[in-house]
């Protein structure tokens, strides 16, 4: 064992004279474990948030996009979709007609952006894991149906088992109120994904959809799912399309999304690191009055023939393990937490409409081995600056 480290583990497991640096000591690891603990279970929420809002609104966020580049509809392509059919990366693909219209129940009307689908949509998109009343249906008891983002119900005052049919409007050919189309939709479910698709979209049939937009025989995208996400960005390189179609991938889409996901961990993370900051002046003090306590010690180790900076290491030494100790406990507690939490939901959400009833979290492990570096990297560069000013001012040169 190097002599540094050696010493060092003796200074940290054996009585001083001021037990004081033993008490200060034992806050300074529990500072670190606590501010460990925090940004691990903390972080972790946010993965798990991020990662339900992401399954939630998959129905809404397909991997990559394909639609018309100029205009808002194009006539259906019989070739393309055999292209995309035939495609091995591609495992499904739904054609979709969607656009703005005006949806009225009652007294209450509200801008909607109309999404007609296939029936077989449910099956391959799996909106039903979204829906928290109510099915997923787009005729019944030959009805036209729909399933309402809860925003949308919540505007138009939309009850389901009722009588009492939504209306749609779609500007005609002249863009006046005179020429509006119109056609009816009854509530059959409501879904709760992100609170921007929640407030705008109503999922209805696509010859529903056509017929209100005037767009019969016409799409206005293709959404496809890959059997590996991972191969957005390559396949929106490679697919070949024409310059009547344009590629997206779900990052295009949801650039803000994904922007605001990543500035809430950012500025969480920052806030909790400062936090740890300030637990780390903890290992100041402790390595300080260690120095202090063990000042006679120092000329010893340098009649012994010791360098400065060697002495030095032993109390740098000191501050990482004081570090390591907390880290390391911070650790164990923050995932064990998480774990319980994954598996028991000890924190439950409380009362409410919600996809899940506690709060849920998703482990990042190059989080944690980054959380991990960044806290050890601070306990070093607390016990840094203390340890560079003190051997200076008691080790004699």
């Amino acid at each position: 064992m190097k002599l540094p480290l050696f010493i060092a583990r003796r200074y940290l497991f054996s009585p001083k004279k001021q037990n004081v640096i033993n008490i200060i000591s034992i806050i300074s690891v529990a500072g670190i474990a606590v501010g460990s603990a925090a940004l691990v279970v903390v972080l972790s929420v946010f993965n798990g948030i991020d990662l339900l809002l992401d399954e939630a609104a998959g129905s809404f966020t397909p991997d990559v996009t394909l639609s018309p580049a100029r205009g808002k509809f194009a006539p259906v392509d019989t070739a393309l979709e055999r292209r995309i059919a035939r495609e091995e990366r591609v495992l499904h693909y739904q054609v979709v007609a969607e656009d703005v219209a005006i949806a009225r129940h009652g007294e209450h009307v509200t801008p909607v952006i109309v999404k007609g689908v296939g029936e077989e949509y449910d099956r391959h998109e799996n909106l039903s894991a979204a829906i928290i009343r109510g099915h997923f249906a787009t005729r019944e008891n030959e009805k036209n149906a729909a399933i309402l983002g809860v925003g949308v119900a919540s505007a138009l005052r939309a009850r389901l088992g009722t009588s009492s049919p939504v209306t749609l409007y779609y500007p005609g050919g002249g863009g006046f109120l005179s020429s509006l189309s119109s056609d009816r939709v009854y509530p059959v479910g409501i879904f709760a994904t992100r609170q921007e698709l929640d407030a705008r979209y109503l999922v209805t049939g696509i010859d529903l959809a056509r017929r209100l937009f005037n767009a019969t025989g016409s799409f206005s995208k293709i959404e496809i799912a890959l059997r590996d996400p991972g191969q957005m960005k390559a396949f929106k390189e490679s697919f070949p399309v024409d310059d009547r179609y344009k590629l997206e991938d779900k990052y295009d889409l949801n650039a803000s999304f994904y922007a605001m996901m990543r500035s809430e961990k950012l500025v969480i993370f920052l806030l909790l690191f400062f936090i740890l900051g300030v637990a780390s002046f903890n290992i100041v003090a402790s390595i300080s009055m260690l120095i202090i306590d063990k000042k006679e010690d120092l000329s010893v180790y340098r009649a012994l023939g010791m360098s400065r900076e060697r002495i030095a290491s032993i109390f740098r030494v000191e501050g990482l393990m004081i570090t390591a100790s907390g880290a390391a406990a911070g650790f164990l507690a923050g995932i064990t937490l998480c774990f319980l939490q994954e598996r028991f939901g000890l924190v439950s959400l409380g009362e409410g409409s919600y996809l899940v009833e506690a709060y849920p979290v998703k482990i990042a492990w190059d989080e944690v081995l980054a959380i991990m570096l960044v806290v050890l990297a601070t306990g070093a560069a607390a016990s840094h600056f203390p340890v560079r000013y003190l051997t200076r001012k008691f080790v004699k040169k």
